[in-house]
């Protein structure tokens, strides 16, 4: 069993390489579609301010990341092998999910699909857990309900922000 474990750490650190790429590759995209395609600017400085934004934006990540992780579910409550299970279907998803984004040039913000897989995983994982349970832990044990939605109505409170002063400014 010990094996196994190791080859599904292993498997994730793999994924966990392929969705970098993927969500760096995405957060470019979205630095790059308007520039580029209105043309306000030159090929290299373009470039250059998507790598710069592309870096800050990486640098400054730690914080959303962690507000995710420890808000959506309460991982004290969950075995081993049950995280492994919610951390697995979160990467293969945010890969699928944000590589079918990518390929057909739509914009997708890669915290906001984090947020959501962690969400849904644990969601799944927790019913699951709750139907053969015996220790009668109850939903509220496992998902982090009031937390979680505070993220997701942070969410949808910062693109209703954003499109209003952005119509406003306009």
């Amino acid at each position: 069993m010990d094996i196994l474990f190791l080859c599904v750490v292993i498997f994730l650190f793999l994924l966990a390489v392929f969705d970098l790429s993927v969500g760096v590759s995405n957060d470019a995209v979205n630095f790059l579609n308007s520039a580029i395609g209105s043309r306000a600017a030159s090929f290299k400085r373009v470039m250059i301010v998507a790598a710069i934004g592309v870096f800050i934006g990486a640098a400054m990540s730690n914080g959303m990341m962690d507000i995710a992780r420890h808000g959506i579910f309460r991982p004290e409550n969950f075995s081993f092998y049950e995280l492994m299970c919610i951390f697995m279907a979160v990467m293969v998803t945010d890969i699928i999910l944000i590589d079918i984004f990518n390929s057909l040039g739509m914009p997708t913000s890669t915290t906001v699909s984090m947020v959501f897989e962690l969400f849904g995983a644990t969601f799944v994982v927790s019913l699951i857990k709750m139907a053969g349970d015996t220790t009668g832990l109850e939903f509220a044990d496992l998902l982090n309900t009031g937390k979680a939605l505070s993220v997701i109505l942070g969410i949808f409170l910062s693109v209703a922000i954003a499109f209003f002063f952005g119509t406003v400014v306009q």
